[in-house]
């Protein structure tokens, strides 16, 4: 299966390459075609440009199967202000009425995970990338494993928490924030009031 795929992957390349240098003769025969393709490419740059400055701004999107994992798209290269909009989430999340879900494979305790959306694509051949928990359980025994803990370059944070001391209606807990997979610091986050989470009948399967 790898090598047909790899086989046809192959292919692909070698008919768009003959296709664009085929493209790139027929608009060098007039004028008027090398002047519409600059105008396009003008165009396409400008559009790329716009959307790269003023629609990549940083999001979290939570998982359908685990309900406390996060996966934030562009994060913002200014580091301190993700780790302040991750804080931000996770008094969000506590705060809410939140589900419980199947449990993370490499870890059971209480906590909240943050993961950059990223990775490679090419399903077969190689990782499908975090977006793939966006609504797939981990697949730890099949042709092709999936765990989240094969991206641990792709983690941000995780918050372990548990219930204050003296006060069981808050919580308390302990943010580990990552850079490229690498620890860089514990912070700590106190006395955070949280909603009921839902009945276990309700709970994502």
């Amino acid at each position: 299966m790898f090598i047909l795929i790899l086989v046809i992957l192959v292919i692909l390349s070698i008919l768009l390459l003959i296709l664009a240098f085929r493209l790139f003769k027929w608009t060098l025969k007039s004028k008027r075609r090398i002047q519409v393709v600059l105008v396009v490419l003008v165009f396409g740059a400008t559009g790329l440009v716009i959307h790269h400055f003023f629609f990549k701004n940083m999001r979290f999107i939570q998982s359908e199967v685990y309900p406390n994992l996060y996966l934030v798209k562009y994060p913002d290269k200014e580091y301190s202000k993700v780790q302040k909009a991750i804080q931000e989430k996770i008094k969000e999340h506590l705060q809410t009425e939140h589900k419980t879900g199947k449990p993370l494979a490499y870890t059971n305790e209480n906590g909240i995970y943050f993961y950059e959306y990223g990775g490679m694509t090419f399903g077969f051949i190689g990782e499908a990338g975090t977006g793939y928990f966006m609504d797939h359980e981990e697949d730890l025994g099949g042709f092709v494993t999936e765990e989240l803990g094969m991206y641990r370059d792709y983690r941000l944070a995780e918050f372990y928490y548990d219930s204050c001391p003296g006060d069981s209606t808050l919580i308390c807990g302990e943010i580990n924030y990552f850079n490229q997979g690498e620890f860089m610091k514990v912070d700590s986050l106190k006395n955070i009031v949280s909603l009921p989470i839902y009945p276990k009948n309700k709970a994502l399967k």
